[in-house]
């Protein structure tokens, strides 16, 4: 996930891909996500949208903006290698959304319902409640700063 400026949604998916892209350099990447222009969730984000939604795939809900939500915009290799613009007024939601949640009492809830074979170990839950906890952060930012979120999904 990256925070974006409203006037770049209208460049279109290839400006946001290339933004993207960037991030391949392990120094910009880093650089980016310690300043909060970026939020990570890796090969966790099914995980992450499962202990928010309940499901691994929820269609509405305030709880399905964080990681899935937004406007489909392209479809890059796959179908399941997608752009997503989330606009300023739906980050402000997901953001309150976020703000009302307790990552650990969110696993706790939930963690049942990950497709983990064995149960979820603690290090995985541990990093699902980092994740939470740095989505958190993103959307708070993101919201501040009146920023629209643009969200490259693959699997």
């Amino acid at each position: 996930m990256r925070r974006i400026s409203p006037d770049e949604v209208a460049k279109g998916p290839d400006h946001l891909e290339k933004q993207f892209s960037k991030t391949l350099k392990n120094r910009t990447f880093k650089k980016e996500l310690d300043s909060g222009i970026l939020c990570n969730l890796g090969e966790d984000w099914q995980m992450v949208n499962v202990l928010l939604a309940g499901e691994d795939f929820p269609a509405t809900g305030v709880e399905s903006l964080p990681v899935l939500g937004g406007e489909h915009i392209a479809t890059q290799r796959d179908q399941v290698d997608v752009l997503l613009i989330l606009k300023p007024e739906l980050v402000r939601a997901a953001a309150d959304y976020l703000q009302g949640i307790d990552p650990e009492a969110q696993v706790r809830e939930n963690k049942g319902k990950l497709r983990v074979v064995g149960g979820a170990p603690d290090w995985m839950i541990e990093a699902l409640v980092g994740h939470l906890e740095a989505m958190k952060r993103f959307y708070l930012e993101a919201s501040a700063s009146g920023s629209a979120v643009a969200k490259r999904v693959y699997s």
